[in-house]
């Protein structure tokens, strides 16, 4: 996700990672359009088609390196309600990302491709070592920025290089591509001449997708019972990987400082969307149970876990008075006596959500069963 600084009297600097700064790369190599990215820019809110006036960029990467200048301006089409970029230019090498040293963000000019979507085969090496021309060709890992987040890409990357050796080629390198470019066309522009091409049809269920959970609700509506008990369910009945990210445990160990004030509230639950966006990054399944009670501050998490994988909201909608009447840690008492302040459902609002997957009201309905929706809309949410 990037962040965005104002500075005064200077450029607006976004921070970028993941499929951002893969777009970013393949575009300062002519494999990608500058309008993919003036496209993604757009979508993704840091700049707006309809602003007036053109404004001037850079881009950097998430240590805050300036990898590249650019200026955006509302499209010169009329019915298009988008950005054009213009003067992208190069400011330096970014760092980041899996493989640096072998990655192609420029076209291969000389060196015929042999082109994968997963380490070569015996089979492959075998046919490949077998050709007249080996010797001149150079091997490709064509990668999705999913694929290329995955904890096995490394290996990936290993055995690729040894197969260059097995088989005598010229070297071998990997392409990583977001989904906000057109893969095809990258690969195009990429090399000139395919010898062979042992990609294999994308089949997305076949890597193991990361999934962020928040479970939204008033203080005592059950919403961390029921993360609890959804995880444990996770790893006895689905073997995969859960982490529960509670909204207290993540103020004394990551926020610890924050207030509850609104603006506080909200970086707090901005935190824990990036945690859990790392988590899903790497197939893992993050459940997160603040009471995340402002619609803005989901939103960001949403944005946050959708560039990693999936997200799903279950609004844990237990009556107010239900939670009041619990109250196990005494604070509603406190807030009604004037003992806390910003108390959410006291004195500070809940913004309900209108964008839920489930929504659950644990009065009416037992845990066990509450878990079992759960359980089936992450099901769901995988197939």
């Amino acid at each position: 996700m990037s962040k965005t600084h104002n500075f005064q009297g200077l450029e607006t600097v976004l921070q970028l990672d993941g499929p951002a700064l893969d777009l970013l790369e393949l575009a300062l190599g002519g494999l990608a359009d500058q309008q993919d990215l003036a496209r993604w820019l757009c979508a993704a809110g840091y700049v707006y088609p309809d602003s007036a006036n053109s404004r001037r960029l850079l881009l950097a990467d998430p240590d805050g390196t300036a990898l590249a200048s650019v200026e955006v301006r509302p499209s010169s089409t009329i019915s298009d309600n988008s950005l054009d970029v213009a003067q992208l230019k190069p400011l330096a090498r970014s760092e980041h990302g899996p493989g640096r040293a072998s990655r192609l963000t420029s076209a291969l000019t000389t060196q015929s491709a042999v082109l994968f979507s997963e380490a070569p085969t015996v089979s492959e090496i075998h046919k490949l070592s077998l050709s007249t021309v080996a010797s001149q060709a150079f091997l490709v890992l064509v990668s999705s920025s999913k694929r290329a987040s995955q904890t096995d890409y490394p290996n990936q990357l290993r055995e690729l290089h040894d197969a260059a050796l097995l088989a005598g080629a010229q070297g071998a390198g990997h392409l990583i591509i977001p989904e906000e470019a057109d893969m095809q066309q990258v690969v195009q522009r990429a090399v000139m001449e395919v010898l062979y091409d042992f990609r294999k049809p994308t089949d997305e269920s076949l890597v193991q997708q990361g999934l962020v959970v928040l479970f939204s609700g008033l203080s005592g509506s059950g919403k961390s019972t029921l993360a609890r008990s959804v995880m444990e369910r996770i790893h006895l009945e689905m073997n995969r990987e859960a982490v529960l990210l509670d909204g207290d445990d993540i103020r004394r160990f990551v926020s610890k400082g924050l207030g509850f004030s609104p603006e506080d509230r909200e970086t707090n639950v901005v935190r824990i969307g990036w945690i859990a966006s790392r988590i899903s990054q790497v197939g893992g399944i993050a459940l997160c149970a603040p009471i995340a009670p402002f619609a803005q501050a989901r939103a960001q998490m949403r944005a946050l876990a959708e560039q990693a994988g999936r997200f799903v909201l279950v609004h844990v909608n237990t009556p107010l008075e239900v939670c009041e009447a619990r109250d196990r840690k005494g604070l509603y008492a406190k807030a009604r006596a004037g003992l806390v302040k910003d108390f959410t459902g006291i004195d500070s609002p809940y913004e309900v959500p209108e964008d839920a997957s489930l929504t659950l009201d644990l009065s009416t309905l037992s845990i066990e069963a509450a878990s079992d929706q759960v359980l089936e809309l992450i099901r769901s949410t995988h197939h």
